[in-house]
């Protein structure tokens, strides 16, 4: 990766300590940002901050689990407390279910909306007044699923739907102010993520063809530079996040139940351009 110089200081970054997050961490803090690193595993955490302050950057971990209620402004006080002007929020905390949608158990699914949706949406509202004042950035982690229906990872797929609308409503909200705000759409990571979602979610099409975390974190990289709203990760996402969007949506939900469809499920018949 071509090293960069720093446009921001202090970077907080949620689910910090694997994938997306401990790269893109690592990422910044070798341009000089000192990197605050938000995620549940303290021993992670851990090794993260002395990787980084062993090569000579700056790192502070912060323990945070954002599934549970108010998570979020309790880490919002805990970054007062320190007082390290934010001026760069990544929400990159997030994670998914893949599978049948009544087979998600509830208290998954609540945690998955709680980190997903809610916690994303408290941090970067409790954050925007400081972020304002410094001409910050907010980097939201969504997905190329925002862009179309996303059959047996419903849910996860509304989620960033969610995240995607709210960070290009926000990027127009603020983009004569000072502060920037931004999407960055990546497909299938080859991360812990894919398994954690479910046993099967490797075996069907979408996941088979995975972006590195390498190819993400230079997209986030280029996207912190720009002042674009969205930056969609890799040619082939590009073009299939423009389709469905052209595409009849029902058209577009049968052929992602085709794609999407666990090895066990009967696979839904890839739909030939006639509508029911």
């Amino acid at each position: 990766m071509t090293p960069r110089q720093p446009r921001h200081r202090v970077a907080l970054l949620t689910g910090a300590s694997s994938g997306i997050g401990e790269a893109l961490a690592a990422a910044l803090a070798a341009t000089g940002t000192h990197v605050l690193l938000a995620a549940r595993s303290v021993p992670r955490l851990e090794a993260l901050r002395a990787r980084i302050e062993a090569g000579g950057g700056r790192a502070t971990g912060l323990p945070a689990d954002l599934a549970a209620p108010g998570a979020a402004r309790r880490l919002f006080d805990e970054v007062e407390r320190l007082a390290l002007p934010v001026d760069l929020l990544v929400n990159n905390a997030g994670f998914g279910f893949h599978g049948g949608f009544e087979t998600e158990a509830p208290a998954h699914l609540s945690h998955m909306l709680q980190v997903n949706v809610v916690a994303l949406t408290e941090l970067t509202h409790q954050f925007v007044p400081t972020l304002l004042a410094r001409r910050g950035t907010v980097l939201n982690i969504a997905s190329t699923v925002a862009f179309q229906p996303a059959p047996f990872m419903a849910a996860y797929g509304a989620t960033k739907a969610y995240v995607l609308s709210l960070s290009e409503a926000l990027w127009a909200e603020y983009r004569g102010r000072g502060l920037h705000v931004a999407a960055l759409c990546p497909g299938p990571v080859d991360t812990p993520f894919v398994d954690a979602a479910g046993p099967g979610a490797r075996s069907t099409a979408v996941f088979r063809r995975l972006l590195t975390v390498a190819d993400v974190v230079e997209a986030a990289m280029t996207a912190l530079e720009t002042r674009r709203p969205t930056r969609i990760v890799g040619r082939l996402n590009q073009l299939m996040a423009q389709s469905a969007r052209l595409s009849p949506r029902a058209l577009t939900a049968r052929i992602s139940a085709a794609l999407l469809a666990p090895p066990e499920t009967p696979t839904p018949r890839t739909p030939t351009g006639r509508l029911p």
